[in-house]
């Protein structure tokens, strides 16, 4: 163990005791590579208030307990540098703070499940400790390079994200997008997961998110979020939302969870990528209404996409019932 740490750079006198935490600290020592500044240090060489890059930090989700920690490398500085320019000489502070809250959670839930996927996986199969402080490391570093290459894909989103928003824009009211929205939620699954191993249990969930994955995928569908057994998401049009349920229920038919359904059609709130409204909460209360294995519509959604009258609901939140329709096939009638 020694020898593994030392070769990462750490001193020899302080590798500890604890075999356990000489294993966990050779991940730290790869992911410290370079820290060199203190939020002290990059203040004063970029020539901003303390208060400042500390805040900016501080809403991009990285936290230190005072100024003066060295956990910071050179391009913290550029990024501290960067943040002070666009929010002073472009957005307004508000606006800069939303974008950073918003970058920090989602780059929280990416650290997050990158850590619980390793873990779960590869740090579950090491033999002794050893082998796991190699392991590791080789994550670290892996993880490190993840995070350059991640600039890459983060282009494609950005252009991806402005044609989507362009083509579903409200151009009277920007806060506003044009869209279909849909749930799919697995009933039986609070009483399945009861009586579930919790390896069973991860199994069926990472199943559910897969296969929510892989249909979002080939129908040009944008998962907005998933939450264990339930996925919601928005599509430009009501055939592709139709689409992937269909094709979410039919990929569950021999398992003992089946997946029900709601879509609606219309103006959406739009706020940080997530969406609100009257329209989210019709998607939502038709879901809630369904039965095992069906998918239920509004009007706006029925008059683009296959389906079958199922009369009038009430739904909870609606003073009047509303006129339902059940999905008969992902087939598109006049959507083209």
């Amino acid at each position: 163990m020694i020898e593994v740490l030392v070769s990462l750079g750490v001193d020899e006198n302080d590798v500890p005791d604890s075999l356990a935490d000489a294993a966990a600290m050779a991940s730290d020592v790869v992911l410290a590579r370079g820290d060199t500044h203190s939020l002290r240090d990059i203040a004063r060489r970029i020539g901003a208030p303390l208060d400042q890059v500390t805040d900016n930090f501080l809403h991009l989700g990285s936290q230190a307990s005072s100024p003066d920690p060295v956990i910071f490398n050179d391009d913290d500085v550029a990024l501290a540098e960067f943040l002070i320019r666009a929010i002073q000489q472009i957005l307004t502070e508000d606006e800069g703070q939303e974008i950073l809250h918003v970058a920090g959670t989602a780059l929280s839930s990416i650290a997050e499940a990158a850590v619980a996927g390793h873990v779960q996986g590869p740090e579950s199969r090491t033999r002794d400790h050893v082998e796991n402080a190699k392991l590791n490391a080789t994550i670290a570093e892996l993880g490190l390079e993840l995070s350059r290459h991640l600039t890459v894909a983060f282009r494609h989103h950005l252009r991806q994200s402005s044609l989507s928003n362009r083509a579903a824009q409200n151009l009277e009211n920007r806060a506003l997008a044009t869209l279909t929205v849909g749930f799919l939620d697995l009933v039986g699954f609070t009483s399945l997961s009861q009586a579930l191993s919790v390896e069973d249990l991860v199994g069926l969930v990472k199943g559910f998110e897969s296969r929510a994955h892989e249909l979002a995928h080939t129908h040009g569908v944008r998962i907005v979020k998933l939450i264990g057994d339930e996925v919601m998401i928005v599509a430009e049009k009501p055939s592709a939302a139709a689409e992937f349920v269909a094709g979410m229920i039919a990929s569950f038919e021999a398992d003992r969870v089946v997946p029900r359904g709601g879509l609606a059609h219309g103006d959406l709130v739009n706020v940080h990528g997530d969406y609100f409204g009257p329209i989210v909460n019709l998607a939502a209360r038709l879901t809630d209404a369904a039965v095992p294995g069906e998918v239920l519509v509004d009007d706006a959604v029925a008059a683009q996409v296959m389906t079958e009258p199922a009369g009038r609901r009430m739904l909870k939140g609606f003073d009047e019932p509303v006129r339902v329709h059940t999905l008969a096939t992902p087939g598109v009638n006049s959507d083209e």
